[in-house]
C-alpha cells in the first residue's frame, strides 16, 4: 500500500522545480516545489467521514502567491455541509452572482465589502463548472483548489466499509489544468508590488 500510494506524483514531479515529495507511513505522500515562478503544495486528502457518501480522495493544490486580496473569498461548489477542507461555512455573508454561474455553488466571504469581485472569476467558470472541482479559495496569501482525484468503489465499500480507494494515479493531462488556473487567478490579483494585501 505504501509503494503503491507513494507513486501518486510519478508523472507529474518533472512540472516542478526543486521538488519534494514527503510520505509518512502508508499515507498518501505530498509534493512540493516551484510551477511558472511560485510555490505548490500537492496534498491529497480522504474524507471518509462525510455522512452517506462514498469516501473520496480531494487533491488540495495551493499556489503560494502575494495578492491584493482584503478578504477571503470561498467559491464551494455543490455544498453538503461537510466540506471540512473549506471555510465557506464559516463564512456568514453569500455573494449574489448572474445567471452564468451553475446552479450548486455558494461564494461566500467574512466581509463581502472587502472581498474581491465576483465578475473577476468569470473568465475562470469553465474550470469552476469541471465536474470535479470542489472549492476555490482567494486570499491575500494565495489561490487554493480543491479538486477530486478518485471515489471508492460502491460495492466494495459497502462490504467492507473501508475507504479503498484503489490505485491512484496523477497525469499531467489532470493537473496541469489545475496548475494553470491557479497561477491565472492568482495573475488576476497579484498583489507583489502592493502593500495593500494581507
Amino acid at each position: 500500500m505504501r509503494r503503491e500510494r507513494g507513486g501518486l506524483f510519478d508523472e507529474v514531479e518533472h512540472l516542478f522545480s526543486a521538488a519534494e515529495v514527503r510520505q509518512d507511513g502508508i499515507g498518501y505522500p505530498t509534493l512540493t516545489g516551484g510551477y511558472r515562478g511560485y510555490p505548490i503544495k500537492l496534498e491529497p486528502v480522504v474524507d471518509s467521514l462525510t455522512f452517506r457518501k462514498l469516501p473520496v480522495l480531494w487533491l488540495v493544490v495551493t499556489h503560494q502567491r502575494p495578492l491584493n486580496v482584503m478578504a477571503p473569498l470561498d467559491i464551494l461548489l455543490r455544498p453538503s455541509g461537510g466540506e471540512f477542507f473549506s471555510p465557506n461555512g464559516d463564512f456568514r455573508h453569500d455573494l449574489p452572482l448572474d445567471a452564468d454561474w451553475p446552479e450548486h455553488v455558494r461564494v461566500a466571504s467574512p466581509r463581502p465589502g472587502e472581498a474581491p469581485p465576483v465578475s473577476t472569476f468569470k473568465p475562470f467558470l469553465p474550470f469552476i463548472e469541471d465536474p470535479d472541482t470542489k472549492d476555490v479559495l482567494v486570499t491575500g496569501r494565495g489561490v487554493r483548489l480543491v479538486s477530486r482525484l478518485a471515489e471508492s468503489d460502491q460495492a466494495l465499500y459497502r462490504v467492507t466499509r473501508r475507504a479503498d480507494l484503489g490505485p491512484v494515479g496523477l497525469t499531467e493531462e489532470r493537473l496541469i489544468p489545475i496548475l494553470d488556473a491557479l497561477v491565472g487567478i492568482g495573475g488576476t490579483f497579484d498583489g507583489s508590488r502592493s502593500g495593500e494585501s494581507r
